[in-house]
């Protein structure tokens, strides 16, 4: 655990229990910090262990700082009570990973973020270093809370994904190395439009010193910017393409696409500036396997795939999915966000079929009409069923892709249930398929 413990006698207010706040509580009893914690959608018995006072019951005349979970808003669209009680106050609000960097670790320390391909960036430098056998602890927006993860020490690394609600309420940021892939738009009702977005993004960029290494993706204007200007403060920076990907990569089915080129390269230039040699690089990215609900290969008919790449959640994300295969049949909808299926219009070509489905799906097929045949299915069972009918009549198969370019909200808890959902079904049609098989 990452204890803070220069907040020892603090009285410390935690907004917010789910996994990062339960690890924020931890921490700060283990510091010797006062805590008090409230919940709106929990009651005591969900949670004995932790005693929970309703927030305007906090002692805040003596409050040094107040932890909000990543979900809660702080500033927009509007901030929660607490949180607005905690600014007129000039209480610090602050992250549980801001809490973590307060405990000091002696781990060299990466930081990984980007609208897009940040969980595959991250858990790909932290695979790579555990084929190297280096010393390595990865957290915070993927996998447990940064306060959970145990200091790698002097000689280890300490790899964080971190979103931008992460980022704007972690003011000690001071990473060795910062990894910045891209900025398209998105949760911008929660950063008040998209410069506010975009200055939450570039966080990660802010406190970098003149020994410290930017790597910044090469895909949109913003980060490009970004980079000109990190570079003009004097820090080096390198500019991760798809070219500079490790020759491994392109061996991958769990790195496929060009967008995942970015992405390992990114890594590759991180894992070399840790002092891993390229014959270690090129032996973790050939070992890696995808992590669920991106481009994961789920299950195969004969010469038909079902990849699960249910966290493309937005129009970018979709497009990286449909430029990685040919012969698409493309299963998309949800919730639908800002951008819709714009930036995913030029790379239709090879999608054979769209089956939408949720509230987008009138929305999707308006986008679509003319560009290629699509059908409105309605839900995901229908959806998958009628692509893997019309794919099992091709000649030569195709992928059936779940991309879904929208948020699950309407039809799904998360976009794991979503995409569990759908690796059910294809489990369940390979299963009744002679040749069939799970992935």
């Amino acid at each position: 655990m990452l204890v803070p413990h220069d907040m020892n006698g603090q009285t410390v207010g935690v907004l917010g229990l789910g996994g990062s706040g339960v690890a924020a509580v931890a921490a700060l009893r283990a510091a010797g910090a006062h805590v008090v914690a409230f919940d709106d959608g929990k009651c005591q018995q969900d949670l004995p262990a932790i005693q929970m006072t309703d927030w305007r019951e906090w002692p805040w005349q003596d409050m040094a700082a107040m932890v909000i979970s990543p979900g809660i808003p702080h500033l927009h669209p509007k901030p929660h009570p607490a949180a607005a009680h905690a600014n007129s106050l000039q209480i610090d609000v602050i992250s549980e990973v801001e809490l973590a960097l307060r405990a000091k670790p002696k781990a060299q320390l990466v930081v990984v973020t980007g609208t897009n391909g940040k969980s595959t960036t991250t858990a790909l430098i932290g695979h790579c270093l555990a084929t190297a056998g280096r010393a390595h602890a990865i957290g915070g927006n993927l996998g447990e809370p940064a306060c959970s993860l145990d200091d790698p020490g002097k000689d280890g690394v300490l790899v964080l994904e971190l979103s931008s609600y992460q980022l704007e309420t972690t003011p000690s940021l001071a990473p060795d190395i910062s990894i910045l892939l891209n900025i398209s738009p998105d949760h911008l009702d929660r950063h008040g439009g998209m410069n506010g977005y975009i200055a939450a993004k570039a966080v990660v960029l802010d406190q970098l010193g003149a020994d410290c290494l930017a790597i910044i993706g090469d895909g949109d204007e913003h980060v490009k910017a970004l980079a000109a200007a990190t570079r003009k403060r004097g820090i080096k920076t390198m500019i991760a393409s798809p070219d500079d990907a490790p020759d491994a990569q392109c061996h991958s089915a769990s790195l496929a696409g060009l967008h995942n080129a970015e992405n390992a390269a990114a890594a590759a230039f991180a894992l070399a500036a840790l002092g891993l040699d390229m014959a270690m690089i090129n032996r973790g990215v050939k070992s890696y396997s995808s992590l669920p609900h991106r481009l994961q290969t789920v299950a195969r008919c004969g010469k038909i795939q079902f990849v699960n790449d249910s966290k493309a959640t937005n129009g970018v994300a979709a497009a990286k999915a449909l430029s990685a295969f040919d012969d698409i049949y493309w299963v998309a909808g949800g919730l639908a966000k800002q951008d819709g299926l714009a930036p995913a219009m030029q790379y239709l070509g090879a999608v054979k079929k769209a089956y939408l489905i949720g509230t987008a799906a009138a929305e999707f097929a308006k986008s679509i009409d003319g560009q290629c045949p699509a059908a409105i299915c309605g839900d995901l069972e229908k959806a998958t069923r009628a692509a893997f009918d019309d794919a099992s009549a091709a000649i030569d198969g195709g992928t059936i892709l779940l991309a879904p370019a929208a948020a699950s909200f309407d039809q799904f808890t998360s976009f794991g249930a979503r995409g569990d959902a759908f690796a059910a079904l294809a489990q369940n049609l390979c299963a009744n398929t002679a040749g069939g098989n799970h992935a």
